[in-house]
């Protein structure tokens, strides 16, 4: 099982929308102890004991999980009555739709199915079996160019993406694509790939930097770099994602800067992710943030609040569900965080569509909106408006007030900022608080701070302080 150690380097949510990549024992025992975990939230603990204490994983293709109970009673009570709940949790650590499927059994050693993408196969299962490498459903095929919602906050980005999938390794070497989670990097990086691939004449891998650097870890403990170097350095296109996550790994961080040169030397694509700009990305050395900028480096910003609504739309017409445009703006407005909220909420809609011929009711949106948003501990706009008030030294009738000056309008935009993020009030509802704004001036000043915090670390450690202290 793991340990306190593991639970630092593994987070579920980093598996996020993007399919599991490479699942070590570790990693396995560390996704079945996340289920359970959120399994016991709501059920009985006397339930949990009796039907889900023992639940394991038995097995993962690339678009099912498999999961060993003992005993056909325990199998036939979860499938009966806990299949949807469970399939909603795997969705919530996962993202991707899987099938879900129990199964009686003894506790099962793992298996996975091989997925390493290659247009000749040629990449030696010795090496990767080595380095305990196994790719599991590593594209999430339904990202691509078509089903991605083109705007002004991301245009720069999808352009770059669209000029690299069609010419790898001479239009933008390396892209380099920046901005907060869930805006959709991720769907970039899958929509790249899958259209290399369609085109059948080049060798793709992609992976998160933390996976990257678990391997690099294992590849060290069993004396194997030379595979592990052969393996990333025999690709046609590297897709790796969240390098931030390098931050605190020197030996992982000097192996890539090798891989990369031997990749750009060899003309070889380069796709790179983060949340944060090069340069602001902590302990990265100045030879990695100036090769990061050799290509192109374009931002992905917040988008608006019409478009977050037109991703509703967009996404609800993919999976075949009737919303009307009051009910996209109202999810686009009560759920706040990032857009990959927004598409489990559409998850969450696709079930009830089935069920109401592809018509889904406003009161059943608004209770999905609530429910997500309740998922999430929040905080008062008083209590935001008081930790700013304390941090910058300035009264919160100052903030709710007219004045501009530079010493309260930054204060109140981290208002802005964090009320959206951490409060269940509707924009209208933040604006009115903070001295009857309108929606429109709290959006611009939320965007202000994503865009400020994203150039400058000391605004974006003071601000996640603030935001953990609220939410202690």
């Amino acid at each position: 099982m793991y340990n306190d150690n593991d639970k630092q380097q593994l987070n579920p949510s980093s598996y996020g929308f993007q399919t599991i990549q490479m699942l070590t024992s570790t990693e396995s025992d560390y996704l079945i102890e996340s289920i359970r975990a959120e399994i016991r939230k709501t059920v009985p603990p006397e339930q949990y004991d009796q039907w889900f204490s023992r639940m394991e994983i038995s097995s993962i293709t690339d678009n099912s999980i498999t999961f060993a109970v003992p005993g056909d009673s325990i199998k036939n009570r979860i499938c009966a009555d806990y299949l949807e709940f469970i399939s909603s949790i795997v969705y919530k650590l996962l993202h991707p739709s899987f099938e879900i499927d129990i199964i009686s059994a003894e506790k099962p050693a793992i298996t996975t199915q091989m997925q390493l993408q290659s247009k000749d196969n040629d990449i030696s299962n010795a090496n990767a079996s080595s380095m305990n490498i196994v790719s599991l459903s590593s594209i999430n095929k339904r990202y691509t160019f078509e089903n991605f919602v083109v705007a002004a906050y991301n245009r720069m980005a999808h352009a770059a993406a669209v000029s690299v999938a069609g010419s790898p390794g001479y239009a933008y070497n390396p892209l380099f694509i920046h901005g907060a989670s869930g805006l959709g990097k991720t769907h970039l990086m899958h929509a790249i790939n899958n259209f290399i691939l369609q085109q059948g004449r080049l060798k793709t891998f992609y992976l998160s930097c933390e996976h990257f650097v678990n391997h690099y870890i294992s590849a060290i403990q069993s004396n194997n770099m030379e595979a592990f170097r052969k393996f990333y350095r025999n690709v046609d296109v590297l897709l790796m994602d969240d390098i931030q996550f390098f931050e605190n790994s020197y030996g992982s961080r000097e192996e890539f800067f090798h891989t990369f040169n031997a990749l750009y030397n060899d003309g070889k694509q380069i796709v790179i992710t983060s949340n944060y700009p090069p340069e602001s990305i902590a302990y990265m050395e100045d030879r990695l943030v100036s090769r990061f900028k050799w290509g192109l480096v374009c931002g992905i910003s917040t988008p608006s609040l019409e478009t977050r609504a037109a991703i509703v739309e967009k996404r609800a017409a993919a999976w075949n569900i009737k919303v009307s445009h009051e009910s996209a703006v109202y999810l686009a407005e009560n759920i706040p965080g990032n857009i990959r909220e927004l598409e489990g909420a559409i998850a969450r809609l696709s079930n009830e569509a089935k069920a109401t011929n592809n018509a889904v009711s406003f009161d059943f949106i608004r209770k999905v909106s609530r429910e997500i948003s309740g998922s999430k501990k929040t905080v008062s706009i008083e209590a935001v408006l008081g930790a700013i008030s304390k941090k910058f030294n300035v009264s919160v009738s100052e903030l709710l007030s007219k004045r501009r000056t530079r010493t309260v309008a930054l204060p109140r935009q981290i208002a802005m900022h964090l009320s959206r993020k951490l409060t269940n009030m509707s924009l209208t509802e933040i604006g009115g608080y903070l001295g009857g704004r309108d929606h429109s001036t709290v959006i611009h000043g939320d965007e202000t701070i994503i865009k400020k915090a994203g150039n400058d670390k000391n605004l974006s450690f003071i601000i996640q302080k603030l935001e953990g202290e609220l939410l202690k």
